[in-house]
């Protein structure tokens, strides 16, 4: 049910020299265009950053923002910071003023997360301890080794841990905010919105980011993917890996999964999915995608697709098919 609306509801979206622009615009467009579908305004947007003025984005255009110390964080009801240049969000981190503002507001705030990059903020300020989490597809490997204490999804288009929400990169904050409003004002509204900005489909959180993840994270094994894309209808078990990988199964288990940020298992499990994905978009039934990818039967992928993509593989080709 739709929360009721007793007051304009304060978004804040935290900015920084170098914010990648998409991360404030495309939430902000969210909720401005849900307060013209609504009967009378819901969202009063600010973006924010540590000195207030014209914040220079990625894109060489500025945004106009205020001061953290002139917004009184127990004002917010949510909180969300963007991504941007490794640099300028360094800095963000760095900044005791910032950090100290966003650490009472995230105290207060109803809900509060990020989108990109933004996550590894969060994380630094020690606001994603234990939680689940996700950032930009190329950074999820980085982000579980330099926060092993965060269970990093690595292909969700966001994550909820009740106040505390993720999203992956640049537009996954838009489903993100899109989930936000549909908390609120309900899915009717969620939806004109989501078609006004002419989204094909809304994505749910659970669903991947769609990018060559598995292909980018392979680094160092990048010929032993390969092998695997071939020989994902066959058993593979760890010794079968470290094999092709010419290693010790102990030793390519701990590099394997330091280089991916996953476990063996895990990823030949997220490689079957692609795969699966693959084919249920080119029109495949559930049962044929799941042999082509390697699954023991179509139950255990629609096992894989609930856990991994809320969803089942059914109703994925029915919104995706090509």
């Amino acid at each position: 049910m739709p929360h009721s609306i007793a007051a304009r509801r304060k978004i804040a979206l935290v900015a920084f020299p170098g914010v990648q622009l998409l991360d404030i615009a495309g939430p902000a467009d969210v909720f401005e265009m849900a307060n013209s579908f609504n009967l009378e305004p819901v969202y009063e947007l600010l973006s924010v950053s540590a000195l207030g003025g014209n914040t220079a984005t990625t894109s060489g255009i500025d945004i106009a923002t205020v001061a953290a110390s002139e917004v009184p964080a127990p004002s917010l009801d949510t909180l969300i910071l963007a991504g941007g240049s490794p640099q300028g969000l360094n800095e963000a981190i760095q900044n005791p003023a910032l950090s100290a503002w966003v650490r009472q507001a995230a105290s207060t705030a109803r809900r509060f997360g990020s989108v990109c990059s933004g996550a590894f903020a969060l994380a630094e300020w020690g606001l994603l301890d234990g939680l689940r989490a996700t950032t930009h597809w190329a950074a999820t490997a980085r982000l579980q080794r330099r926060y092993p204490h965060i269970e990093v999804q690595a292909d969700a288009i966001y994550v909820r841990n009740d106040q505390v929400w993720t999203s992956g990169g640049v537009t996954s904050g838009i489903d993100m905010c899109l989930a936000m409003v549909e908390e609120d004002l309900g899915r009717v509204v969620a939806t004109r919105v989501a078609k006004q900005l002419i989204l094909p489909v809304r994505r749910l959180g659970n669903q991947s980011q769609f990018s060559s993840l598995l292909d980018n994270q392979a680094g160092r094994y990048a010929r032993l993917i390969d092998w695997l894309r071939a020989h994902l209808r066959e058993p593979l078990n760890i010794e079968r890996l470290a094999e092709q990988a010419g290693e010790s199964a102990r030793s390519f288990y701990r590099h394997f999964q330091a280089e991916t940020g996953q476990s063996p298992a895990a990823f030949i499990e997220a490689l079957r999915l692609q795969v699966a994905r693959e084919q249920l978009e080119a029109g495949a039934s559930v049962k044929a995608a799941a042999r082509a990818a390697g699954f023991t039967s179509d139950e255990q992928l629609s096992r894989v697709f609930a856990r991994r993509c809320n969803m089942t593989p059914l109703q994925y080709r029915l919104t995706h098919r090509r």
